[in-house]
């Protein structure tokens, strides 16, 4: 399993895809939660995340603290110290060494010189084996690439340690008092952890950052410490082999031709992109025979575990360009012009002494296995776009917001359970339109019952009215029933004296004679009585249209009152119901553009 290299604080993190944007493999990256996770069995080490990352959510992991506590527990330490030291440490780098032998550091030396190492076992190898290509393999952020993502490009991988492996496989050979000891590198990279097991040397990657921030954080002031030299002779120009470019400065001293049949490249921008295109151009026979190549487009000189992310090119050459005439005055040679053979010869036979053709190859493992990324078909690729409201070409638009760069890519990590949909910001964006719309719709429908409603209330205030009207018309249908009483005693009087009339006259008739005078009394009578009949029936009449008018008038102000009811409350249910719908819509924007706004706001 691959030691981690990159820590995450998830409370810091935001999601905000920074990182995936950065990666040069960005299907290392899992973005499928609430914070982003790494897998670092497909990590390769490169470190763009962190400078990337504005929330300190990521940082760098190296064994500082290690090397802390095995100082203290006066435990036998020598280090190997990288040339990108004196870009960092600029004037005072040799007392840094006064200080690491202070504090219990046996020995100190110069990566520099296993850059010498590893220049003539790439020469060795080009001489004795005559390969098509050779690609440099002191970056192991590259290596770990290849390993992981190109596994067709191992063989033409240098078969030669790294400058900082041929140094302690030195130490380890020719330096049998140091043999027990354990190996601090003091380095540039994080990645070089992986490198070092790999080959099973180096006890503790101590990234230059870490020591200056400790320097720093004890207020150690190294100019108070002797200046002292590495513990064997200078490189010479390999002192450069941390800039980019330096391979090739340092073989050419050896093999000028070289500088014709090879191709300097680094910068992680366009570093993997070449890689790719290799195997075409060693099919056409048109790649190049020696490759010098490294991840960071300022060297190691400007690597994840320095302090110079942020210095320009030539504050950082002019450092190591000062350091080079420094040792070259050792050997005396200016610039690549060699003023004395016999410096020449020093040199070389420096370099012999602690080179042995069988001492420094090293062989690579394919680890395409790691890299479990599944590519979906052209079936699954258009579900998952349907998913993502991508319905056609129109739709694609690689903006590279989710940090992937394509559409396809972030496809595919979505498909790889690596990511969601939630994160394509096309996807938010045709969401909230979809949302907008219906937002509209809802609103129209609103905007309508509320007119209807407004109708409602002028004529609920009319039937106000109206009721009012029913009121006083049942009040007067009160008092016409007390006037039918009245007049219903009158006319029950009539018929009460009508019937006694009419025995009257059977009885008159009865007796008939002179008696039948009596009959004009009684017709008399009973004509009166007919009059006064007619007059209260006169009086019945208007009371009963009266009354016949109000009954349709009640009857009718009921009809439309009972009616009105009815559609208010259709409107009334439809209403609620929009409203209900309108309150799901709310809910459903506020989740959505509450999850955009929150990730713009954090990644601010």
């Amino acid at each position: 399993m691959n030691t981690p290299l990159i820590a995450i604080d998830q409370d810091k993190c935001v999601n905000c895809h920074a990182c995936i944007t950065v990666c040069p493999v960005k299907f290392c990256n899992d973005g499928s939660g609430d914070y982003m996770k790494i897998n670092t069995e497909m990590c390769i080490g490169c470190s763009s995340c962190v400078d990337a990352c504005t929330h300190e959510a990521r940082s760098i992991i190296d064994n500082f603290e290690e090397f802390m506590a095995a100082i203290k527990k006066k435990e036998k330490l020598v280090a190997i110290v990288a040339p990108a030291i004196a870009a960092s440490f600029p004037d005072n780098y040799l007392n840094l060494n006064g200080w690491l032998k202070s504090i219990g550091v046996s020995a100190l030396f110069d990566v520099s010189f296993g850059a010498e190492l590893t220049v003539k076992t790439y020469l060795e190898h080009i001489k004795t084996n005559a390969p098509k290509m050779v690609i440099s393999q002191p970056c192991p952020v590259i290596v770990n690439y290849l390993e992981i993502y190109q596994p067709e490009l191992l063989p033409y991988l240098a078969p030669a340690d790294s400058p900082m492996a041929h140094t302690m496989k030195m130490i380890r050979n020719y330096y049998p008092e140091y043999s027990q000891h354990k190996i601090v590198v003091i380095s540039p990279c994080i990645a070089k952890r992986r490198e070092f097991d790999s080959i099973g040397l180096g006890d503790f990657n101590v990234t230059i950052k870490s020591l200056h921030k400790h320097i720093h954080e004890k207020e150690i002031n190294l100019n108070r410490y002797q200046a002292i030299l590495f513990d064997h002779s200078p490189a010479e120009r390999a002192v450069l082999f941390s800039t980019p470019g330096g391979l090739l400065r340092t073989v050419e001293r050896e093999m000028p031709e070289i500088v014709n049949h090879s191709r300097k490249i680094e910068g992680k921008d366009i570093i993997y992109d070449y890689l790719k295109s290799l195997p075409a151009a060693l099919e056409k026979g048109i790649a190049p025979l020696l490759v010098d190549c490294l991840n960071c487009d300022k060297g190691c000189n400007g690597g994840p575990g320095t302090l110079n992310r942020d210095k320009s090119y030539d504050e950082i050459e002019h450092l190591i360009e000062k350091r080079k005439e420094d040792v070259q005055k050792y050997y005396q040679i200016t610039g690549n012009n060699i003023k004395s053979k016999k410096g020449l010869k020093l040199l070389k036979k420096n370099i012999e002494q602690f080179w042995d053709a069988d001492l420094y190859g090293r062989t690579y493992l394919d680890r395409s296995a790691q890299n479990n990324i599944l590519i979906p078909n052209n079936e699954d690729l258009n579900s998952i776009y349907l998913s993502m409201k991508k319905y056609g070409e129109e739709d694609i638009f690689n903006c590279s917001s989710c940090g992937y760069g394509k559409c396809e890519d972030m496809a595919t990590a979505i498909f790889n359970g690596l990511n969601r949909i939630e994160n394509c910001h096309y996807y938010n964006y045709k969401s909230l339109l979809e949302i907008a719309s219906k937002v509209s719709i809802t609103l129209t429908k609103i905007e309508q019952h509320s007119k209807t409603i407004n109708r409602m209330v002028e004529l609920f205030k009319s039937l106000e009215f109206d009721f009012s009207t029913l009121s006083n018309a049942f009040n007067l249908q009160k008092s016409l029933i007390n006037d039918f009483s009245t007049i219903a005693d009158a006319i029950n009087s009539i018929s009460f004296q009508t019937s006694i009339l009419s025995l009257n006259a059977a009885i008159e008739a009865a007796r008939a004679g002179e008696a039948g005078n009596g009959f004009a009394v009684v017709a008399h009578e009973v004509k009166l009585l007919a009059d006064h009949t007619f007059d209260e029936v006169g009086k019945i009449k208007p009371y009963a249209e009266k009354m016949h008018d109000l009954f349709d008038e009640v009857s009718s102000k009921i009809g439309i009152a009972s009616s009105e009811f009815i559609i208010g409350r259709e409107i009334s249910n439809n209403v609620a119901k929009d409203l209900e719908s309108m309150f799901e819509i709310a809910m459903e924007l506020q989740l959505q553009t509450g999850s955009i706004t929150n990730e713009q706001h954090l990644s601010d």
